[in-house]
């Protein structure tokens, strides 16, 4: 008899009994119940039809390998992302979720995956992809081409150090938390940003993205070389409040015009009460600069009043957005502390104005992150 685990085909998603399976290995991968919980999960047939089937750049591609009896044991999501680069617009895809079953990873079942990726991107006629990829990964990529492959920082304040302390303090711990305390409790955590109060800058709570997020869009939309187009579009359908998330928008206004924004939400992260700053982009020059520091501002009110322990970004280093986040009081996480490593990398697959595209020219946020 065959084994379960052994991978004799390779197609797409097909009908709803795929969904189904793909949803139990997912849930079975970043669960509850799972050696690395997520802190959400598709899960649920909703959510599934919401990525696939929602994405106003289009429709996503689902490869599965199946076992013998075609039960679906391994799959990844290709997901379509429109992209500025350079000054235009790019149809492109990021890879995510890649999920095999414990008794088919010693099998061709990745292998065969990354066929089925490679015939999507052809046939899809996508210019780049990109993904969040593993530190074996990242290592191999970083050594063909150290320009196709950084880590994201993952910056972090804390709002609470007693909680962090009860949370972090184990014997294991110990050690590095009694070594590390000074930086936890620096005054550098705890400073907050100097802000013009003669300022006309006001922050509103926003309930859903309308019209002027898109004119907002067309004023930063070449601020950085390679940015995911942040429009209407793509945001109402990147934060839309699938698989239980609750997100809170805040924007800056001058004078009519939106100076920036950021999105939010708060989760428990490693068992630690977070408040996640999903996206932050605010219009270059030094009024960008004040309505993001009022911004964060606020993020840390917001967050303060939740009772999170700590709040987290990330944030692609050299952005005007990471050095706001700094001037507030947000530090790099050392990597040996952090929940993981976010190594980004992009493949480009027609040469013509990407050859030259390098990891300096990318604008990248937790956002741009699928799994949150």
């Amino acid at each position: 008899m065959k084994s379960l685990g052994e991978i004799t085909s390779a197609d797409f998603v097909r009908d709803e009994r795929d969904m189904d399976q793909v949803l139990a290995l997912n849930l079975s991968e970043y669960g509850p119940q799972s050696p690395r919980p997520s802190t959400d999960v598709v899960a649920t047939r909703a959510d599934f039809i919401w990525r696939r089937d929602r994405n106003p750049a289009g429709r996503a591609i689902v490869p599965v390998v199946r076992n013998p009896v075609g039960d679906v044991t391994g799959f990844l999501w290709l997901i379509p992302i429109r992209t500025r680069i350079r000054n235009r617009d790019y149809m492109t895809a990021t890879a995510a979720n890649l999920v095999i079953h414990p008794d088919a990873r010693r099998t061709f079942a990745y292998v065969k995956l990354v066929r089925k990726l490679n015939q999507a991107l052809e046939d899809r006629n996508i210019a780049l992809h990109f993904s969040f990829v593993s530190d074996e990964n990242y290592r191999r990529l970083r050594r063909e081409n150290p320009k196709r492959a950084f880590t994201v920082p993952l910056l972090i304040k804390p709002l609470d150090v007693r909680s962090l302390a009860q949370a972090y303090i184990r014997p294991k711990w110990q050690r590095i938390v009694g070594r590390y305390a000074g930086r936890l409790v620096s005054p550098l955590f705890f400073k907050r940003p100097f802000l013009h109060r003669k300022s006309d800058i006001c922050i509103q709570t926003i309930e859903h993205f309308d019209a002027s997020f898109d004119a907002f869009w067309r004023r930063v939309q070449d601020k950085y070389p390679a940015m995911v187009i942040r429009d209407r579009a793509f945001l109402t359908w990147r934060f839309a409040p699938i698989s239980g998330r609750r997100y809170s928008v805040l924007a800056a206004h001058l004078n009519g015009k939106m100076l920036g924004y950021t999105v939010v939400r708060c989760a428990k992260v490693r068992g630690i009460q977070t408040g996640l700053i999903l996206d932050l982009l605010v219009v270059d020059g030094p009024e960008g600069m004040e309505a993001g520091a009022r911004l964060v501002a606020e993020e840390e009110t917001f967050f303060r009043g939740q009772e999170m322990s700590m709040m987290t970004a990330l944030m692609a280093a050299g952005s005007a957005e990471y050095r706001i986040l700094h001037h507030c009081g947000c530090r790099d996480l050392a990597p040996f502390v952090a929940p993981r490593s976010f190594r980004f990398a992009f493949f480009v697959h027609h040469a013509d104005r990407l050859s030259s595209l390098s990891d300096r020219d990318w604008f990248v946020t937790l956002g741009d992150f699928e799994a949150l």
